[in-house]
């Protein structure tokens, strides 16, 4: 992947430029220093600076100051116990050179007090952590295992200097912003004026020491330095090489000086413009221009899929797939409404993604104008996005437990997996869909008959030669209706297992109930066994029964053939047929008796 990644986009990456197009400022307050002490602020609120002049001057300075990651951040481990409680420094500045101090409000008391952290220290104990900063800036390059790597370092005079101009810069923004009740979150950044080049300068010192994962075994080859990739996995000297368990990558890579910056500035790239996003397609001819913005910039284009997270400050690809001639077209996918063939296409797409969509929003928004993709949010981001969501758990739950079947699918153009698996999925939605219907007052059908054409949808598009499942609907519902109307004989399992939903739904129909309650509903459309089967029918008999007509032939005709008939089939290779049998149109309604609706009222 490392690789693969260098040896195709590295030239993009020879500068800067391609990451600044796209770098941001995060929400804060900038302060810039002047040669005089004189302070210039700036205040950056949901991306929006108040002074664009200022902004553009900061925002280089800003990206040449940031720490590579929280774990490469510069040791401010100053501790101090006043009036029984410790403070700690610990990793509160992050920035990287003598003309930058970067922080956040909530580690300093008195600029966070509406929402004081444990984690605040007091202003004197903030200014020996910056006195312990500048201390390790002195020492960066000392160590023994970074001298390949050095070329210059800090002199004593910088050091001294430039602490002294931060430290009167640090009491002139804490007395500006004490007052201001802040988030804690908000970000401090104090910079002193210097050119853009002295920035680059200052900024390689701690750069050229921090991007190996460590340096403890930096190889030197001729005129180069060889180290441990920093990214997607760790490497210490009691655990080298240790797997990272959130990605699918287990091997490591070394990557010379010269190619481990490109490398590091791809993945600010990345961190900048994909992070929080289900994936990032990259064709091997983009130009980093931003992202690409649909599927008409890749259509037919080998391309990069990547699935990037944050990870302290810094970007992981937890999923990298390449594709020749990417292509989101399909063979044409439609939908039509299977129980009740007058009505017309409900569906129809040759676009993957447009599937998606129909699919997510049938299935788990059951609301076709959603602007909310579950599916994809399970993919990778299950317990972020979707086990705090407000889905029902039995939704939850099928994400958690199908989100690689979906992936497979929409993305990898293998479906398998997903129809090996499509009864039981179809199965679970439908009949939890309509449990949740039944128990609703006066609601009726639709929500789980559009489930119901999905699944029958799905079924049709990867079915084997010969297979036609809108036929075996189809004729299963009108020799049905031959049954009843004629008061014949059941003669096949598909029979009886459709007129066991038809029975069911005629039942349930007859509760004058405002809602029916799960323990009526649930038995019956779960129910694996024969026996179930048939102890749920009868109580539901017995239960609505002062309202069945009694000499009604039709239905005493068929529900005494449903408690006395033995199918051979089981019940989990029928679900779909029973399923089925309480979606259509129900046979047991018509001239003899008036459709009544469940939870509704004779009257209305």
């Amino acid at each position: 992947m490392t690789y693969d990644l260098l040896d195709t986009f590295k030239k993009y990456f020879q500068d800067d430029k391609v990451i600044l197009d796209t770098y941001e400022l995060s929400d804060g307050y900038y302060y810039v220093v002047n040669e005089n002490g004189d302070l210039e602020k700036l205040k950056v609120l949901k991306n929006e600076a108040d002074n664009y002049e200022l902004e553009k001057y900061i925002k280089i300075r800003d990206f040449y100051s940031k720490y590579i990651s929280s774990n490469k951040a510069l040791d401010t481990n100053y501790t101090e116990k006043s009036d029984g409680k410790k403070y700690s420094m610990m990793k509160k500045i992050c920035s990287n050179n003598i003309y930058t101090l970067f922080f956040k409000n909530k580690s300093v008391l008195g600029l966070c007090n509406k929402d004081a952290t444990k984690d605040a220290v007091p202003v004197e104990v903030f200014k020996k952590g910056i006195d312990k900063y500048y201390d390790s800036l002195m020492c960066l390059g000392k160590n023994k295992k970074e001298e390949n790597l050095v070329k210059e370092r800090y002199t004593e005079e910088e050091i001294k200097e430039n602490k002294e101009k931060m430290i009167k810069a640090f009491d002139a923004v804490y007395e500006d912003l004490e007052k201001e009740n802040m988030p804690k979150e908000t970000w401090k950044k104090i910079f002193l004026a210097k050119g853009v080049n002295e920035y680059k300068r200052v900024a390689d010192i701690y750069i050229r020491l921090k991007l190996f994962n460590t340096n403890d075994n930096n190889i030197k080859i001729g005129e180069k330095i060889y180290g441990a990739n920093n990214y997607n996995y760790g490497l210490n000297n009691k655990k080298p090489y240790l797997e990272l368990k959130s990605t699918p990558y287990k091997v490591g890579s070394f990557v010379d000086d010269t190619n481990i910056d490109i490398l590091n500035k791809m993945y600010i790239w990345l961190y900048n413009n994909a992070t929080g996003k289900n994936f990032i397609k990259l064709p091997l001819d983009w130009n980093f221009h931003g992202v690409p913005k649909d599927d008409e910039d890749i259509q037919d284009k080998d391309t990069y899929i990547i699935k990037v997270a944050g990870n302290n400050g810094s970007a992981r690809i937890d999923d990298y797939r390449y594709t020749t001639n990417y292509n989101t077209k399909i063979r044409k996918f439609m939908c039509k409404n299977y129980l009740n063939k007058e009505l017309p296409i409900v569906f129809e797409t040759e676009n993957i993604y447009r599937l998606n969509w129909y699919t997510n929003n049938v299935w788990f928004t059951e609301n076709e104008k959603s602007t909310r993709n579950y599916i994809m949010d399970s993919y990778y981001d299950y317990d972020l996005k979707i086990s705090k969501s407000m889905l029902a758990n039995w939704k939850k739950d099928l994400l958690k437990q199908y989100n690689n079947l979906f992936l497979e699918l929409f993305e990898e153009e293998n479906e398998r997996n997903f129809v090996k698996k499509l009864d039981e999925i179809g199965a679970n939605i439908v009949g939890n869909m309509l449990i949740d219907s039944l128990r609703q007052k006066k609601t009726y059908k639709a929500n789980p008959i559009k489930a119901f054409n999905l699944w029958i949808a799905y079924k049709e598009y990867f079915k084997k030669e010969g297979e036609d499942e809108e036929m075996k609907i189809s004729n299963l519902q009108e020799q049905c209706e031959k049954i009843v109307k004629n008061k014949e004989k059941i003669e096949t399992d598909a029979e009886y297992y459709f007129l066991v939903g038809q029975a069911a739904y005629y039942l349930l129909s007859r509760s004058k109930a405002d809602k029916l309650m799960q323990d009526v509903t649930e038995p019956l459309i779960k129910a694996n066994t024969i026996k179930k089967l048939k102890d749920e029918l009868e109580f539901l008999h017995e239960k609505y029964s002062y309202d069945v007509f009694l000499k009604y032939p039709e239905f005493n005709n068929i529900f005494s053939q449903l408690m006395l008939e033995e199918p051979e089939e089981k019940i989990r290779d029928n679900k779909k047929i029973i399923l089925a049998g309480l979606l259509a149109d129900n046979l047991f309604y018509g001239g003899k008796e008036e459709k009544i609706e469940i939870g509704g009222n004779e009257d209305e």
